[in-house]
């Protein structure tokens, strides 16, 4: 396989670069995304990116776009399974991602959905031992999250309306929240299908390059990036940015509280 990066781009105008393919956030079909593309309007042989759960309507425009596939996708990065079986009913023969943003946390997880699926994308709430754990026990390559926001929480509700609405605020689909308990700051983001919950800071994974996975995924749908081409020359350089954090590659998720007085 020569292109290992996949790209959810930005505002940015679209350039091609070696290694590199652009993951095309689809119209109608994914939530806090600033930027999304038509199957008209992308190159042929393209990847596209659904990351909508979806009710049965959805389904159905979703199946309304598969006349277009054959010619217009090469693969799709996806989190509804019902994605999988639309297109597999319909027997079309594309490449099959899974990227569910928290649901790929261990080898388990990771080898049953490879059986349907030509690879999936690792949770960014492992750390980098887990990481390590889960690759030398996969039955086939997968792929590992490397740059950009990193997604808390998708919510169907218009939750920035509805707390606009609440505190008189003025009319926003992007807010900074900040959480009274901890402290910690969201990036909120909001659209007609939903609302997503985003880490102020960007993830900084490129210690991970040196893993063998089948894709490294880059996004930028949030960056101020005015060439793909220049970032990824510094990216790869080891070029410094601004308010990065290495998320939890050294820092467990807490999965279950210790008993009452005890550890």
């Amino acid at each position: 396989m020569k292109n290992k990066f996949l790209i959810i781009p930005g505002k940015f105008a679209l350039e091609k670069v070696s290694d590199c393919d652009f993951l095309f956030p689809l119209q109608g079909f994914c939530v806090g995304m600033e930027r999304t593309f038509s199957l008209e309007s992308i190159p042929d042989y393209s990847y596209v990116y659904v990351n909508r759960l979806l009710d049965s309507k959805g389904i159905e425009e979703f199946t309304k776009l598969l006349p277009l596939f054959s010619k217009k996708v090469r693969g799709i990065v996806f989190e509804d399974l019902g994605i999988l079986n639309v297109l597999k009913e319909n027997s079309i023969a594309v490449e099959t991602i899974f990227y569910g943003t928290h649901g790929v946390c261990s080898s388990y997880t990771a080898n049953s959905l490879l059986r349907d699926v030509d690879t999936v994308i690792l949770s960014n709430d492992i750390t980098k031992e887990e990481i390590d754990e889960i690759l030398e026990h996969v039955t086939k390559k997968v792929g590992l999250n490397i740059f950009g926001h990193l997604p808390y929480m998708y919510s169907r509700r218009t939750l920035l309306t509805n707390y606009r609405k609440h505190f008189s605020l003025e009319d926003k689909k992007q807010r900074i929240i900040k959480e009274k308990v901890s402290k910690k700051e969201f990036l909120v983001v909001e659209d007609e299908f939903g609302t997503m919950f985003y880490d102020t800071c960007v993830f900084d994974g490129r210690e991970l390059l040196e893993k063998d996975v089948s894709y490294f995924l880059i996004d930028l749908h949030l960056e101020n990036v005015s060439s793909i081409k220049a970032f990824m020359e510094d990216f790869l350089k080891g070029k410094d940015y601004p308010n990065t954090t290495d998320g939890f590659l050294y820092r467990k998720t807490i999965y279950r509280l210790p008993p009452k007085g005890g550890v």
